[in-house]
């Protein structure tokens, strides 16, 4: 399967139609955002296969360990 990680899958709001599609063609949606998992809007929550949390996207170590992260629990990252 491949691994897609989307920066800020909450905003704009109507992104979730993205994520949505590419988990519809079997990829896996790997989002990392700064808004709590609870605040992202119920469509985002199910189009993503998990959401990593970082303090500010503009933290490049923060946003770099998720990356990381995605790739020792998923595997190879296809797209980002």
């Amino acid at each position: 399967m491949k691994n897609f990680i989307f920066i800020s899958p909450n905003f704009p709001e109507n992104y979730w139609h993205f994520c949505r599609e590419l988990k519809n063609n079997g990829l896996n949606v790997l989002g990392i955002g700064d808004a709590s998992y609870e605040s992202l809007p119920f469509y985002t929550k199910i189009a993503l296969t998990e959401y990593y949390r970082v303090s500010g996207l503009e933290d490049y170590e923060e946003v770099y360990r998720a990356c990381a992260y995605f790739v020792f629990k998923h595997g190879h990252i296809d797209w980002l």
